[in-house]
C-alpha cells in the first residue's frame, strides 16, 4: 500500500497516531513497521473498534446441566471400554492448544517450554506429549499429536520439539498449525505499540487455533486417517489426564457431538469459565462475562448454582469439528488485559487494553448436546498460569508431588518422607502402574 493511501487508510480507521509513527521513524524500523501493517486486516481493526462482528452477550437466564459426578466415572463400565476401543482402531487424534505467550510467568520462552517437573526440568510439553507417546504403547497404535503456534512462537515451539527429538513421537504423526494474530486496543480504540517500530499483537484464542488445524488441513488430513474423535488440550495444565478413554466412550455413546471435563467450582470469582444451558442449548459463559450477581447465585442446597467449570479439554466428533469451522467463522471476544507496551512518550510498561480472542467453545451452541463429566480437581487441575500465588509453578509443582504421592500409597509403595516426587508419564500414569512395577 502506497504511504500516502496507508496513511488516509489509518486516519479512516481510527489510528492517525500509526500514521505519526511511520513518519518519526528512521527508514529500518519504518520498513518493519510498514511491513506488520501489510500484514494487519485494518477493515477487522476498524470493526473491533467500532464493536463489530463481536461474540453476543452471555444469555440473561441460563440454566444449570446436567453432569455427569466423577465418582460415576470411577467406576469400571461401557464407556472406558468404548473408548478403550476407539484408541486401539487408531481413531483419536489429539490437538495440543499452545500458541499463546507465558507473559504472566515472565518466561522469555513459549509456555510449553517452561520447566515444570517437581524434581526435573521437564517442560509442559513433554509432559503432555508423553502421554499421547504412552497411549500408543497402552494400545497398540501411536494416536497423531497436533500442536498449535502462534507467529511469535511457532519458529521457537518447532526448534524445541526438534531439540527433544519430538519427544518420541513419530514425525509422520506430528504436525505444527499456526494461528493467526489479533491487535489490541486502548479505551480510545486505538492500537498500541510494543515498541517503536511494532504494533502488540496477540494470539486469536483456542478458537483461532482450530481454525487454524482447518486451515492448515490437518483436520482434513485426519479425516482421510479414520480418525473420528479429536481431544483438544491446552498447555498449561500438566496435572490433566490427557487420553482419557471413559470421556471418549462417553461421546461415542452418545448423541453428542462434544464432550467436555469440568470441575465443580470453588468460590465464585474463580477464574474458569461455567458451562450452562440457554434456549434449549449449552454454551459456555467466559468467566470474565458471567455477570456478578449469577456467579454468586446458589441453588437450595447452598452450593453455586452455575459452578461446572471449564478445564479446557474436550472431545470433538471430527465429522462436526470440521463442518462447523467451514459453516461459520467463530465470533471474536474481548477481555481486560494488561499488556505489554510503550506509551506516547517511548515509556515502557504494563497498561490495560482490550485483547481479543476466539473461543472454541462458541462451537457449543450449535452442538444439539454436550456430554459433561466431572473430575477431582486435585488429580486433573493445577494450570499454571501466574509467576507467584495461585496457579504458579509452586502450586503446580505441589499438586503434581501430591498425586504421585497417592499413586504411591494407593499402590502400596513406601512414600518418601522428604523431597518432591516426580513420575513420567512414560513410566506411571497412576497406581496400578506402581502395582505392576
Amino acid at each position: 500500500m502506497r504511504r500516502r493511501a496507508l496513511h488516509d487508510r489509518l486516519a479512516a480507521c481510527g489510528q492517525p497516531h500509526v500514521a505519526r509513527a511511520i513518519e518519526t521513524l528512521p527508514p529500518e524500523p519504518r520498513a518493519n513497521l510498514l511491513a506488520q501493517l501489510d500484514s494487519i486486516d485494518l477493515d477487522r481493526v476498524d470493526a473491533l473498534r467500532r464493536g463489530e462482528g463481536r461474540a453476543p452477550a452471555p444469555p440473561d437466564h441460563p440454566l444449570p446441566l446436567p453432569y455427569v459426578a466423577a465418582q460415576e466415572r470411577s467406576l469400571p463400565g461401557r464407556h472406558a471400554q468404548r473408548g478403550r476401543e476407539e484408541l486401539s482402531r487408531g481413531r483419536v487424534a489429539f490437538a495440543l492448544l499452545a500458541g499463546g505467550q507465558a507473559s504472566r510467568l515472565r518466561w522469555e520462552g513459549p509456555k510449553g517450554t517452561y520447566p515444570i517437573g517437581p524434581r526435573s526440568d521437564r517442560s509442559l510439553f513433554q509432559v503432555l506429549a508423553e502421554q499421547v507417546r504412552r497411549a500408543g504403547r497402552d494400545h497398540g497404535t501411536f494416536p497423531p499429536l497436533a500442536v498449535t503456534t502462534s507467529p511469535g512462537t511457532d519458529a521457537a515451539i518447532r526448534r524445541f520439539f526438534e531439540r527433544n527429538g519430538h519427544f518420541g513421537i513419530g514425525r509422520e504423526r506430528l504436525f505444527f498449525a499456526c494461528q493467526q494474530e489479533l491487535p489490541a486496543l486502548d479505551d480510545e480504540g486505538r492500537l498500541i505499540f510494543e515498541r517503536p517500530d511494532r504494533l502488540f499483537m496477540s494470539p486469536d484464542g483456542h478458537g483461532g487455533a482450530l481454525s487454524a488445524l482447518a486451515s492448515a488441513r490437518v483436520l482434513d488430513g485426519w479425516a482421510d486417517r479414520g480418525i473420528t474423535t479429536v481431544c483438544t488440550f491446552q498447555v498449561d495444565n500438566p496435572l490433566l489426564h490427557v487420553v482419557d478413554a471413559d470421556l471418549f466412550g462417553r461421546l461415542l455413546l452418545s448423541p453428542s457431538p462434544i464432550a467436555t471435563k469440568i470441575v465443580l467450582k470453588r468460590e465464585p470469582g474463580e477464574r474458569v469459565g461455567v458451562i450452562v444451558e440457554s434456549g434449549g442449548r449449552p454454551a459456555l459463559v467466559e468467566y470474565s462475562e458471567l455477570p456478578e450477581d449469577l456467579a454468586r447465585l446458589r441453588d437450595p442446597s447452598g452450593a453455586l448454582a452455575y459452578r461446572l467449570g471449564s478445564i479446557a479439554m474436550h472431545a470433538f466428533r471430527l465429522d462436526f469439528l470440521r463442518r462447523e469451522l467451514q459453516r461459520e467463522e467463530l465470533p471474536i471476544h474481548r477481555a481486560r488485559r494488561d499488556v505489554e507496551g510503550i506509551d506516547a512518550e517511548g515509556a515502557r510498561g504494563r497498561r490495560p487494553a482490550w485483547k481479543f480472542e476466539r473461543f472454541l467453545f462458541d462451537l457449543f451452541p450449535r452442538a444439539p448436546s454436550v456430554e459433561v463429566v466431572e473430575v477431582v480437581r486435585e488429580r486433573e487441575y493445577a494450570p499454571l498460569k501466574n509467576l507467584d500465588g495461585p496457579d504458579s509453578p509452586e502450586t503446580v509443582r505441589a499438586a503434581l508431588d501430591a498425586e504421585y504421592r497417592r499413586w504411591h500409597r494407593e499402590a502400596g509403595r513406601p512414600v518418601p518422607a522428604e523431597g518432591m516426587l516426580e513420575l513420567s508419564p512414560l513410566h506411571a500414569m497412576g497406581p496400578d502402574d506402581l502395582r505392576t512395577a
